[in-house]
């Protein structure tokens, strides 16, 4: 590997570390400024239920969940899109404070780099994972 590949892997897996940390925040910290501020004015989402929620709408929830709420993350993964534009993607099963019984969902996010060098998150969905039947 030359040095332009090793730092391109460095970049990634600083973006990588961050958006995780950013995804984390938004999960399981109690609501405040320094979320608001990493979700863009034009977010939107697609629930695991299929309903399209406004960003008023996933704040009010953010305010509204359990501090105790915890979800396990696996997979954790990013691409880069672009030089402002990044997709998350990871599975998340709810572990606290009731263990979910689910399968677990499997989220995506688009980043946005805004001018101020700062990540935003402007899009998110949840699928949940559902049994095969036969």
């Amino acid at each position: 590997m030359d040095e332009k590949d090793s730092q391109s892997e460095n970049l990634k897996k600083e973006l990588k570390k961050e958006l995780k940390k950013y995804e984390l925040s938004i999960l399981h910290d109690v609501f405040s400024s320094e979320i608001d501020k990493l979700l863009a004015d034009e977010l939107w989402e697609v629930s695991a239920e299929g309903v399209i929620h406004s960003r008023d709408e996933i704040c009010n929830w953010l305010k509204k969940k359990s501090r105790d709420s915890r979800w396990d993350i696996k997979n954790f993964d990013v691409k880069n899109l672009s030089a402002e534009l990044a997709l998350v993607s990871y599975w998340a099963k709810m572990s606290a404070p009731v263990v979910s019984g689910s399968k677990g969902t499997l989220h995506s996010s688009l980043w946005k780099r805004c001018q101020e060098k700062r990540w935003q998150m402007v899009f998110h969905q949840a699928t949940k994972i559902c049994s095969a039947t036969n």
